[in-house]
C-alpha cells in the first residue's frame, strides 16, 4: 500500500531573514509581500503537519480522507471491500467513552471489524469517512471553511497556546518576515504553539493555518491537555406519545438540511443497518450529518435494523448464539459511535421455526440496550395465517422485552395478489384489536402508510401494481382529470379509469384516510404513531397528525 508522508512548510533562507530585519525597522514589511492564496483543495492538517493529499467534503459537510493519508495517520493498514463499496475498520484500541460501563466491557471483550461507505474521488481513489475513523482512533477534528482546512488533533495530547498581545501581527508562511502572509492576527487571538526557533514560533491559528509568528507579539500560556468533550448520552423516550417517521436511505447522498421541518415528529428512524450474510455482518449506512441535524432539532434517532428480509440468511445467524452476539456487538458499537438514541428492529420474512430464536436475540440485546440508555422497539405485522410474515413473531414475548412494538398496519393488498387498498380502515381496526389482545396498548405504536398503489387490470391476467407517493397521486389525478369518490367499505377515497383496454384503480391516501387512522391512537389508547416513509407525504399531513395526536 502506498504511504504518504507528512510535511512542514519550508524554512526561509538565512539571507532573506537577514534582509528582512532592516526593512522591518522602517515598517516596510507591511507593504512588502502579499497574502498567500487559499488552497483550492481541502487541506488536511494533523497536529502540526500537513497531509500531502487533500480531503473530500460533500454538500452535507461530511469529510473523507484519502486511504493513504488515513493509513499513515492511523499507523496501520485499512481494509477495503470494493465489491460492496465499504471500508473496514478495526476497533482495536478503541475506548468507547460514550458507552455505559456494562456496554464498554462487553465491547472491549472482542475486537470488531466495522464498516462504512467509501467515497470515491473524481479519479477513482477511495476515501475513508473521517467521522468513524476519528471516533475509533481517539481524534477530534474541525473544518474551517475560511481556510478550506480540516484540522485533526489527537485527544489527550498536550496543548501549548499563546495569545496575541499587540494590536496586529501576521501569520507567515516561513520564519522570514518577508515571507508570504497566511493571515492577520489581532490582539486577543489565540494560536496553538508547536515549536520555537530564533525568535519565531511555529503555530496554528484559529482557522487551522500553520505558520510562523514573531515570538514577541504573543504571550505564551500554561500548557493544557486536549480532553474529549462530554460523551453523548441517549435521549430518553418521549414523555408523551411517540410520533416516528422512517427515513428510507440506501446511500449517504441525502443532505439533511434539505428535509425541512417535520411538525409533530419526535423520533426519526433511518434505514441504516442490515445483516448482509450468514455470519451476522451488519452493513452500516449511518450518517453523522443526519444525526447532528436530528439532534439539533430535538428529534431522537432510532437506527433501523433489518435482517435483509432473507429467510435462510436469518436462520443461519439467529440459530447460532455466537452469531447473534456478533450482531448485537456491532449494533451497540454503532450506537455508541454515531450517538444513537435507540434501535428499531425490522426483522421480516422469517421462518416460523425461528420464532423462539428471534425472541432469544431480542432477550440478549435488551438488557445491554437498556444499560446504554437506548430505546428498543420491534416491528411486527398484523396477525394472519402466514408463517413467514406473521406467525414468525411471538408478540407477547417480544412486548415483554422491548419498550415499543410497532404494528405495520399496511400492505393489506400487495403486488401478486388481488387489487385493493394498502390498508382499508375496517381491516386496520380489526387487525389492531387482535394485536391488542397480545400487546399492551401502552407499548403499541400504530404504523401508517404515506403511500398507495395504482392497480392495472387486464382480463385474464394478474393485476400489476405501481407504488405512488401522496404527491404522485395528486399529480396523477390532475393529469387524468379524475375526481375521487368515497369508498365506504374501505373508509377512503377511490378512483378508477380505463385506458387502452386496461382498467386502473387506486385507493387514495390523503388527509381523510390518515386522520381516520391517526384517530385510532386516541381511541385505543396507543402510545403513538409511525409513518412509512418520509418523502412520500405532502406537507399538510404533519398538521393532520399533530391535530389527531393532540401534540
Amino acid at each position: 500500500m502506498r504511504r504518504l508522508v507528512l510535511r512542514r512548510p519550508p524554512a526561509a533562507l538565512v539571507a532573506v531573514i537577514l534582509l528582512a530585519l532592516p526593512l522591518a525597522s522602517y515598517g516596510l514589511v507591511e507593504v512588502w509581500p502579499s497574502y498567500a492564496p487559499p488552497p483550492t483543495s481541502t487541506r488536511v492538517v494533523f497536529g502540526d503537519r500537513v497531509c500531502q493529499e487533500p480531503a473530500l467534503i460533500d454538500a452535507a459537510g461530511r469529510v473523507y480522507l484519502d486511504l493513504g493519508s488515513a493509513e499513515t495517520l492511523l499507523g496501520r493498514d485499512i481494509s477495503v471491500d470494493g465489491g460492496r463499496g465499504r471500508v473496514v475498520l478495526s476497533t482495536e484500541g478503541w475506548r468507547p467513552g460514550a458507552a455505559s460501563a456494562e456496554v464498554a466491557s462487553f465491547l472491549a471483550s472482542k475486537t470488531l471489524e466495522l464498516n462504512a461507505p467509501l467515497k470515491t474521488s473524481p479519479v477513482g481513489d477511495p476515501h475513508v469517512p473521517l467521522d468513524l475513523l476519528a471516533r475509533l482512533a481517539g481524534w477530534c477534528y474541525t473544518y474551517f471553511p475560511e481556510s478550506n482546512t480540516v484540522v485533526i488533533d489527537r485527544l489527550g495530547s498536550e496543548v501549548r497556546t499563546a495569545r496575541v498581545r499587540v494590536p496586529r501581527t501576521h501569520l507567515f508562511q516561513t520564519p522570514s518576515l518577508l515571507s508570504l502572509r497566511l493571515g492577520t492576527l489581532l490582539e486577543g487571538d489565540v494560536v496553538r504553539v508547536f515549536a520555537e526557533s530564533k525568535g519565531r514560533l511555529y503555530v496554528r491559528d484559529g482557522a487551522g493555518r500553520l505558520g510562523w509568528v514573531p515570538a514577541g507579539d504573543v504571550a505564551q500560556e500554561p500548557p493544557s491537555v486536549l480532553e474529549p468533550g462530554e460523551p453523548y448520552r441517549p435521549a430518553p423516550p418521549p414523555d408523551g406519545q411517540v410520533c416516528l417517521v422512517w427515513e428510507a436511505l440506501s446511500t449517504l447522498d441525502l443532505d439533511p438540511d434539505d428535509i425541512g421541518t417535520l411538525p409533530a415528529v419526535n423520533v426519526v428512524s433511518p434505514t441504516w443497518f442490515h445483516v448482509v450474510d450468514t455470519k451476522g455482518t451488519v452493513q452500516n449506512l449511518a450518517d453523522p450529518a443526519y444525526v447532528r441535524w436530528a439532534h439539533e432539532r430535538g428529534y431522537r434517532v432510532w437506527g433501523l435494523v433489518t435482517n435483509g428480509f432473507d429467510r435462510d440468511r436469518t436462520r443461519a445467524f439467529l440459530t447460532d448464539r455466537t452469531r447473534r452476539e456478533h450482531v448485537i456487538r456491532q449494533l451497540l458499537a454503532y450506537a455508541c459511535l454515531y450517538d444513537l438514541d435507540g434501535l428499531n428492529l425490522d426483522f421480516e420474512n422469517m421462518y416460523e421455526s425461528e420464532k423462539d430464536d428471534y425472541v432469544a436475540f431480542v432477550r440478549e440485546l435488551a438488557p445491554l440496550a437498556r444499560a446504554q440508555g437506548l430505546a428498543l422497539s420491534v416491528d411486527v405485522t398484523f396477525i394472519s395465517s402466514s408463517g413467514v410474515w406473521s406467525r414468525c413473531y411471538d408478540r407477547p414475548a417480544l412486548a415483554a422485552l422491548v419498550d415499543y412494538v410497532v404494528v405495520m398496519a399496511y400492505d393489506q393488498h400487495t403486488p401478486g395478489g388481488p387489487a385493493g387498498p394498502v390498508g382499508a380502515l375496517p381491516w386496520v381496526r380489526q387487525g389492531l384489536e387482535r394485536v391488542l389482545a397480545e400487546v399492551p396498548a401502552e407499548k403499541l405504536v400504530l404504523g401508517v402508510p404515506f403511500y398507495t398503489r395504482l392497480w392495472e387490470e387486464v382480463p385474464g391476467r394478474q393485476p400489476k401494481a405501481k407504488t405512488y407517493s401522496m404527491q404522485g397521486v395528486r399529480d396523477l389525478l390532475a393529469e387524468k382529470g379524475l375526481t375521487p369518490v368515497w369508498d365506504a367499505a374501505a373508509g377512503q377515497h377511490y378512483v378508477t379509469y380505463v385506458e387502452e383496454g386496461r382498467r386502473y384503480r387506486l385507493w387514495v391516501e390523503d388527509e381523510t384516510s390518515l386522520a381516520a387512522r391517526a384517530s385510532l391512537v386516541r381511541e385505543y389508547g396507543l402510545t403513538g404513531l409511525a409513518a412509512w416513509r418520509r418523502g412520500f407525504e405532502v406537507p399538510e399531513m404533519w398538521e393532520v397528525i399533530r391535530r389527531e395526536l393532540g401534540s
